[in-house]
């Protein structure tokens, strides 16, 4: 898994590195923080978020290189965390850095009220919007007790369901899951695969509740339960999603509501 932590210099990207280090922590992802140098140098603060993540974890079962040029091979496995500095317009540096090194998931911090960058504006939504790979968007430092998961049961990868997996397990939260109907009664083929997926959870002691909400009313559904915790929608290329929640819809649920909001793809 590789994990790109895109971050300034502000409170907020401060508040998200925590749960960079944790799925660091629970993945052994390899690990690149990027910042973006438009105006202000930024060198010494990823110094700092090197520096944090490294000192999170036990010495002696430290699974990452602590240098650009120091390969670790404790236990036999070889992990990077590195620091990159890239000069232009944010939001395009941010996505084609993770374009380049492959990056599954892309971790942000954003203002509470706005959800943008200090000084940069909506950075964290153009990001959200365009990139190719899942973003996680963090909104507050307060704990997040459920992960509510909205799945397109047509289109359930299992790339989506360990991210789930990853995010339940990093916040020691309870798991909804939204299931998604046109109003008739459930048929076999979508019982058989809700089965499926609450022995993959189960499995791994996870024992998520299930609930079905007409398609008709997922705006207005999501919209009343956003205030809790971590939202998670799966915005792959074939979702369903992407008619319900086009791009404008996507930016006004980051900036309207308070919870955290991870897009799956």
């Amino acid at each position: 898994m590789r994990i790109l932590f895109a971050a300034d210099e502000h409170p907020y990207s401060l508040t998200a590195m925590p749960q960079v280090e944790r799925l660091g922590e629970n993945t052994w992802a390899d690990i690149t923080i990027l910042g973006v140098e438009k105006k202000s140098a930024i060198d010494t603060t990823l110094k700092a978020y090197h520096n944090s993540f490294m000192d999170h974890f036990d010495p002696e079962a430290l699974p990452y290189s602590p240098g650009r040029n120091n390969k670790n091979l404790q236990g036999g496995i070889r992990k990077q965390i590195k620091t990159r500095v890239r000069r232009g317009d944010p939001a395009k540096e941010i996505l084609e850095e993770a374009r380049q090194m492959g990056s599954d998931l892309i971790v942000m911090g954003c203002s509470e009220k706005k959800c943008d960058w200090q000084g940069a504006g909506d950075i964290p939504l153009k990001v959200a919007r365009n990139a190719d790979c899942s973003v996680l968007i963090i909104k507050a430092e307060k704990k997040i007790r459920r992960v509510l998961c909205c799945l397109d049961h047509t289109n359930i990868t299992q790339a989506s369901l360990e991210m789930i997996n990853q995010m339940v397990t990093l916040f020691h939260s309870g798991l909804e899951i939204v299931v998604l109907t046109d109003g008739r009664k459930m048929d076999k083929k979508l019982g058989a695969k809700l089965s499926a997926l609450l022995k993959y959870y189960v499995a791994r002691n996870i024992y998520p509740s299930i609930e079905t909400v007409k398609l008709s009313s997922l705006e207005r559904f999501v919209s009343q339960q956003a205030r809790w915790g971590l939202m998670a929608l799966w915005m792959g290329k074939k979702s369903i999603f992407e008619s319900v929640f086009p791009s404008s819809k996507v930016s006004r649920l980051l900036k309207v509501n308070n919870s955290s909001v991870l897009l799956l793809r």
